[in-house]
């Protein structure tokens, strides 16, 4: 039986997904188009218990993704409101509510699917059953847009070879690490758009 569908994806895995500044995205949720959800402990909502998937006031985290200048590390989440319910519930306990960070708010796939159905943008993937890819190259893309955005890029192409090789030692699940001539091919088109440079 193959694996179910991805569920959440991040705001920067959409970022990068349509090739569109996470700023966009955040703000195309905080209008209202998408729906931003993140994973809680129990917390207490006056007399009321809340826990799990939790929808988020986008509006409230902008911070967190700033078009210029640096963006916050975390926001505290006051606020939240159980998914199928209409109605925000203030957080009383923790009285100062929850830390957030910008890769824990999450778009779930079904709102996912209606925004790009509706604006006709990507095709979803139709899952296939077959071998499963060597190496999470997506995975890896949606890390090296976050770090490009909260960081910079590295001064040069080895530079960055080196940091996306350290990431799938890090996070490589079967152990397997593409070589550095197979990483480098996969960026060098990549580092010449980012640099604003013609593709060799």
């Amino acid at each position: 039986m193959p694996l179910p569908p991805v569920a959440f994806h991040s705001i920067y895995e959409l970022a990068f997904r349509w090739n569109r500044h996470p700023a966009d995205v955040a703000g195309w949720a905080a209008a209202g188009h998408l729906n931003v959800v993140t994973g809680i402990p129990p917390v207490l909502c006056g007399a009321e218990t809340v826990a799990g998937m939790v929808q988020v006031p986008m509006p409230e985290f902008m911070g967190l993704f700033r078009r210029i200048g640096p963006s916050d590390e975390h926001a505290r989440l006051k606020r939240v409101m159980p998914l199928g319910a209409t109605t925000w519930l203030a957080i009383t306990d923790p009285a100062e509510g929850l830390l957030v960070r910008s890769f824990d708010l999450l778009v779930d796939a079904g709102n996912l699917h209606q925004f790009e159905d509706e604006r006709e943008l990507l095709p979803r993937l139709v899952s296939t059953i077959g071998a499963t890819p060597r190496y999470d190259w997506d995975a890896m893309y949606a890390w090296l847009f976050w770090f490009a955005h909260e960081k910079g890029l590295p001064e040069t192409k080895t530079a960055l070879v080196s940091l996306v090789q350290d990431w799938f030692v890090q996070n490589s699940k079967s152990g397997e690490v593409p070589d550095e001539s197979t990483i480098r091919k996969r960026l060098t088109s990549l580092w010449s758009k980012l640099r604003g440079e013609e593709p060799i």
